[in-house]
Protein backbone atom coordinates (compact mmCIF):
# COMPACT_ATOMS: atom_id res chain seq x y z
CA UNK A 1 0.00 0.00 0.00
CA UNK A 2 2.98 2.56 1.03
CA UNK A 3 4.37 1.68 -2.70
CA UNK A 4 1.61 2.25 -4.37
CA UNK A 5 0.52 5.61 -2.81
CA UNK A 6 4.80 6.91 -3.32
CA UNK A 7 3.45 6.21 -6.86
CA UNK A 8 0.37 7.95 -6.69
CA UNK A 9 -2.05 5.23 -7.60
CA UNK A 10 -5.92 5.30 -7.50
CA UNK A 11 -8.23 3.33 -5.63
CA UNK A 12 -8.37 1.27 -8.62
CA UNK A 13 -4.45 0.86 -8.98
CA UNK A 14 -4.05 0.02 -5.11
CA UNK A 15 -6.57 -2.51 -5.41
CA UNK A 16 -4.97 -4.63 -8.68
CA UNK A 17 -1.79 -3.92 -7.23
CA UNK A 18 -3.00 -5.84 -3.58
CA UNK A 19 -4.66 -8.53 -5.88
CA UNK A 20 -1.25 -8.83 -7.61
CA UNK A 21 0.68 -9.48 -4.51
CA UNK A 22 -2.24 -12.18 -3.47
CA UNK A 23 -1.31 -13.55 -6.69
CA UNK A 24 2.33 -13.54 -6.10
CA UNK A 25 2.86 -11.41 -9.84
CA UNK A 26 4.01 -8.73 -7.56
CA UNK A 27 6.94 -8.29 -5.38
CA UNK A 28 8.06 -4.99 -4.47
CA UNK A 29 11.35 -4.15 -4.52
CA UNK A 30 14.00 -2.14 -2.62
CA UNK A 31 17.85 -1.10 -3.49
CA UNK A 32 20.40 -0.12 -1.82
CA UNK A 33 22.35 2.73 -2.62
CA UNK A 34 25.11 0.96 -4.07
CA UNK A 35 22.80 -1.27 -6.41
CA UNK A 36 21.02 2.11 -7.36
CA UNK A 37 24.79 3.08 -7.91
CA UNK A 38 25.64 0.15 -10.09
CA UNK A 39 22.45 0.87 -11.83
CA UNK A 40 23.03 4.43 -13.04
CA UNK A 41 26.38 3.85 -14.01
CA UNK A 42 25.03 0.57 -16.24
CA UNK A 43 22.33 2.87 -17.43
CA UNK A 44 24.78 5.80 -18.24
CA UNK A 45 27.15 3.65 -19.93
CA UNK A 46 25.73 1.33 -22.01
CA UNK A 47 21.94 3.03 -22.57
CA UNK A 48 18.48 2.21 -22.24
CA UNK A 49 18.44 -1.08 -23.86
CA UNK A 50 21.37 -2.59 -21.33
CA UNK A 51 19.39 -0.80 -18.33
CA UNK A 52 16.23 -3.06 -20.15
CA UNK A 53 17.83 -6.29 -19.96
CA UNK A 54 19.11 -5.42 -16.50
CA UNK A 55 16.00 -4.81 -14.92
CA UNK A 56 14.33 -8.20 -16.68
CA UNK A 57 16.96 -10.01 -16.47
CA UNK A 58 18.80 -9.49 -13.11
CA UNK A 59 15.77 -7.80 -11.52
CA UNK A 60 17.67 -4.69 -11.08
CA UNK A 61 16.00 -1.36 -11.11
CA UNK A 62 13.67 -0.10 -13.76
CA UNK A 63 14.91 2.67 -16.31
CA UNK A 64 11.71 5.07 -15.09
CA UNK A 65 13.25 4.54 -11.45
CA UNK A 66 16.34 5.02 -12.63
CA UNK A 67 15.72 8.40 -14.44
CA UNK A 68 13.97 9.35 -11.08
CA UNK A 69 17.47 8.84 -9.08
CA UNK A 70 19.52 10.29 -11.64
CA UNK A 71 21.88 12.72 -9.26
CA UNK A 72 22.86 14.95 -12.09
CA UNK A 73 20.89 18.05 -12.31
CA UNK A 74 18.74 18.93 -14.75
CA UNK A 75 19.77 21.04 -17.91
CA UNK A 76 17.54 24.26 -18.51
CA UNK A 77 16.54 25.47 -22.12
CA UNK A 78 16.10 28.09 -23.18
CA UNK A 79 13.64 28.94 -25.92
CA UNK A 80 15.91 32.18 -27.53
CA UNK A 81 19.08 33.28 -27.04
CA UNK A 82 19.93 32.13 -23.48
CA UNK A 83 20.99 34.81 -20.61
CA UNK A 84 23.90 34.63 -19.08
CA UNK A 85 22.56 33.40 -15.60
CA UNK A 86 20.85 30.62 -17.43
CA UNK A 87 24.32 29.77 -18.98
CA UNK A 88 25.85 30.17 -15.64
CA UNK A 89 22.97 27.52 -14.32
CA UNK A 90 23.80 24.72 -16.80
CA UNK A 91 27.65 24.95 -16.20
CA UNK A 92 27.14 24.75 -12.66
CA UNK A 93 24.64 21.99 -13.19
CA UNK A 94 27.31 19.76 -15.63
CA UNK A 95 30.22 20.29 -13.25
CA UNK A 96 28.57 19.93 -10.35
CA UNK A 97 30.00 16.82 -9.19
CA UNK A 98 33.91 18.28 -9.22
CA UNK A 99 33.06 21.46 -7.78
CA UNK A 100 35.00 20.59 -4.90
CA UNK A 101 38.10 19.74 -7.04
CA UNK A 102 37.97 23.02 -8.84
CA UNK A 103 37.04 25.41 -6.22
CA UNK A 104 39.71 25.13 -3.02
CA UNK A 105 41.26 27.71 -1.39
CA UNK A 106 44.94 25.83 -0.62
CA UNK A 107 46.16 25.86 -3.98
CA UNK A 108 44.59 27.16 -7.62
CA UNK A 109 43.37 25.11 -10.52
CA UNK A 110 43.41 26.78 -14.15
CA UNK A 111 40.66 25.12 -15.89
CA UNK A 112 40.12 26.01 -19.45
CA UNK A 113 36.17 25.46 -20.78
CA UNK A 114 35.59 26.05 -25.03
CA UNK A 115 32.11 26.16 -25.98
CA UNK A 116 31.97 26.28 -29.15
CA UNK A 117 28.60 24.46 -30.45
CA UNK A 118 26.95 21.23 -29.69
CA UNK A 119 24.60 19.13 -32.91
CA UNK A 120 20.92 19.02 -32.56
CA UNK A 121 18.58 16.67 -33.73
CA UNK A 122 16.25 18.77 -36.41
CA UNK A 123 13.28 18.50 -34.72
CA UNK A 124 10.62 20.38 -32.16
CA UNK A 125 10.33 19.79 -28.76
CA UNK A 126 7.53 21.33 -26.10
CA UNK A 127 9.20 22.10 -22.79
CA UNK A 128 6.83 21.72 -19.89
CA UNK A 129 8.87 23.77 -17.45
CA UNK A 130 8.94 26.81 -19.79
CA UNK A 131 6.12 25.89 -22.16
CA UNK A 132 7.96 26.60 -24.58
CA UNK A 133 8.37 25.26 -28.28
CA UNK A 134 12.40 24.60 -28.50
CA UNK A 135 13.85 23.58 -31.53
CA UNK A 136 13.90 26.65 -34.02
CA UNK A 137 17.01 28.46 -34.63
CA UNK A 138 16.86 31.57 -31.99
CA UNK A 139 17.87 34.34 -34.90
CA UNK A 140 14.07 33.89 -36.38
CA UNK A 141 12.61 32.32 -33.71
CA UNK A 142 10.88 35.82 -32.72
CA UNK A 143 8.82 35.59 -36.56
CA UNK A 144 6.53 32.93 -35.07
CA UNK A 145 5.39 32.16 -31.29
CA UNK A 146 7.17 30.23 -29.67
CA UNK A 147 4.55 29.62 -26.90
CA UNK A 148 2.68 27.05 -26.92
CA UNK A 149 -0.96 27.68 -25.36
CA UNK A 150 -3.27 25.73 -27.98
CA UNK A 151 -2.79 23.89 -30.97
CA UNK A 152 -2.96 26.96 -33.42
CA UNK A 153 0.73 28.10 -32.21
CA UNK A 154 1.70 25.01 -33.59
CA UNK A 155 0.22 25.22 -36.91
CA UNK A 156 1.63 28.81 -36.94
CA UNK A 157 5.35 27.14 -36.28
CA UNK A 158 4.95 24.50 -38.63
CA UNK A 159 3.19 27.23 -41.53
CA UNK A 160 6.41 29.20 -40.87
CA UNK A 161 8.81 26.16 -41.08
CA UNK A 162 6.97 25.60 -44.47
CA UNK A 163 7.19 29.05 -45.82
CA UNK A 164 11.07 28.93 -44.87
CA UNK A 165 10.91 32.32 -42.53
CA UNK A 166 12.08 30.42 -39.78
CA UNK A 167 14.51 26.74 -39.71
CA UNK A 168 15.39 24.43 -37.38
CA UNK A 169 18.32 24.86 -35.34
CA UNK A 170 21.40 23.04 -36.51
CA UNK A 171 23.61 23.51 -33.34
CA UNK A 172 23.57 25.53 -30.48
CA UNK A 173 26.37 27.79 -30.43
CA UNK A 174 27.97 29.22 -27.63
CA UNK A 175 25.55 33.34 -27.38
CA UNK A 176 28.36 35.56 -26.02
CA UNK A 177 31.42 35.23 -24.72
CA UNK A 178 30.53 34.60 -21.21
CA UNK A 179 33.43 34.61 -18.90
CA UNK A 180 32.71 33.07 -15.29
CA UNK A 181 34.50 31.59 -12.11
CA UNK A 182 33.07 27.74 -10.91
CA UNK A 183 31.25 28.06 -7.97
CA UNK A 184 29.52 31.89 -8.60
CA UNK A 185 25.92 31.99 -9.32
CA UNK A 186 25.98 35.95 -10.05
Amino acid sequence: MNIALKQRKGVKGIISTLQDAAKGLYRPRSYTEEEDMWALLTWRLAGNRVAHINHRAGHGPSVTYLRSRSIMAPLLPSPGKPNATEVLKNINATFESILDLVVTKSCVHHIVLMFDEVALEKRLRWDPKTNHILGLCRQHAHKTSIEFINEGDLEEVFGALDDGEVHYAPEVRNPCGICFRFGETD
